[in-house]
């Protein structure tokens, strides 16, 4: 009894493992679970991160630079004696004024912390764009595969009834090849719709993190809402991020420029020091003639930059106002394309509800046709073609569902959503 007992345990250590493994997902939950989980984001976040510590350079900036330095030397000059003497002292440099480059500096910095958070929320929504598009199209495979079920049924017992048919020698062979050769199709569609769930769920599980031994569950019934006022409801604000870093880049190169051209300028340190010699610096037999101290201000220029720097500066420009050209630009465009693709969700949303009549008229036409094919008026083409109908006005209305659901998708994608 004794293996019995160990077999139902680990049956039961098995089941629990595999249950674990299970990963429930629904549309709600995406954008939670992409936040968590999906490494390009969490890089992008990291990113970010990394650009804000950078910020506040301007007060770092005039903060005093101090150098500390100390040796113990064994040293010989000359015929004398061998001598180990000490050597110790102290720098401070302190930035006073740097003809505004350094607030400039920190403006930079700033931008770029900005361009790298609006970064982050582009890169966002793109995978999250992503995930929601392979979310509908799965669900889109799952009911397309119970679809393909039931007409593989239907197509079975039509077949039955052709088999019937024939013995009875109400009909011909060619009614039976009919529906066996739709068997045939409906089949290697069926095949291919499971390959492409497997295919869009290793998508998902990727986009998500997800380990390999993940079984990702989803909603069973792909659906469509039907209030859609609120979606057209939005300010400039949701989607600016689109255009956003354009713009952003635009300024850093207007600065850029700027501070180049002071360049020219000067800049001017404080400093002070305190160093103790030994002899093979200083002559002085004393220790305290070996001192030195200072206490200064120092002005300087750069001339390196030279007519290089103007040519720089004068490009850099350019660059500010065509990068502004090009944000101005994504903004209308931006307007545009929502203006667009709302109007088209609500195309979709009334095409379901039109193919959704569809199906009532395919399912009275089917049974219809197949009373007629019992009576003898109709034949097996007639048959199948009915039975086709059903099936295309059913695969039809899924299809629009799921158009509906990726437009919306990409609407709340560029609403940032």
């Amino acid at each position: 009894m004794k293996p019995n007992y160990r077999i139902l345990i680990l049956t039961f250590l098995l089941s629990m493992i595999a249950e674990a493994e299970t990963v429930e997902i629904t549309f709600e939950a995406l954008p939670n679970l992409l936040e968590s989980r999906n490494p390009k984001v969490e890089a992008s976040r990291a990113l970010t991160e990394a650009a804000f510590s950078r910020t506040g350079y301007l007060g770092r900036s005039f903060l005093p630079s101090l150098t500390l330095l100390a040796s113990q030397e064994t040293f010989k000059i000359g015929q004398t004696t061998g001598r180990t003497q000490p050597m110790y002292g102290a720098e401070l440099n302190m930035n006073v004024f740097n003809s505004g480059r350094d607030l400039i500096e920190s403006q930079l910095r700033t931008l770029s912390a900005e361009r790298k958070s609006v970064e982050h929320l582009r890169i966002t929504s793109e995978e999250l764009q992503k995930v929601r598009n392979l979310f509908w199209e799965t669900l889109y495979i799952q009911e397309k595969i119970k679809l393909l079920d039931s007409t593989m049924k239907v197509n079975q017992k039509n077949l039955s009834t052709a088999v019937r048919r024939v013995r009875s020698g109400v009909a011909t062979e060619s009614d039976r090849v009919e529906f066996e050769m739709k068997a045939v199709d409906l089949n290697r569609d069926l095949s291919e719709s499971q390959l492409k769930l497997v295919e869009y769920k290793n998508q998902i599980a990727v986009l998500l993190n997800l380990s390999e031994n993940a079984e990702i569950k989803l909603p069973e019934i792909i659906s469509h809402e039907h209030d859609l006022e609120n979606l057209g409801l939005h300010s400039e604000k949701d989607h600016e991020y689109l255009y956003k870093e354009n713009e952003l880049q635009s300024e850093a190169s207007a600065l850029a420029s700027k501070s180049i051209n002071r360049s020219w300028l000067p800049r001017l340190d404080a400093f002070a020091g305190y160093h103790q010699y030994n002899q093979r610096d200083k002559d002085p037999v004393n220790e305290s003639d070996r001192t030195e101290s200072v206490l200064g201000v120092k002005v300087s220029i750069s001339l390196a930059h030279g007519w290089e720097g103007a040519r720089e500066s004068s490009a850099l420009l350019k660059e500010s106002q065509a990068f502004k050209k090009i944000a101005d630009m994504q903004k209308k465009e931006t307007e545009i394309h929502l203006k667009n693709e709302i109007a088209m969700l609500n195309l979709l949303h009334g095409q379901v509800h039109e193919a959704e009549e569809n199906i009532i008229r395919a399912e009275k036409y089917y049974k219809l046709t197949q009373s007629e094919y019992i009576r003898g008026v109709k034949n097996s083409p007639d048959v199948l073609s009915a039975s086709e109908k059903i099936y295309e006005m059913q695969n039809k209305k899924i299809e629009i569902i799921r158009d509906f659901q990726v437009a919306k998708a990409h609407v709340l994608s560029k609403l940032g959503k």
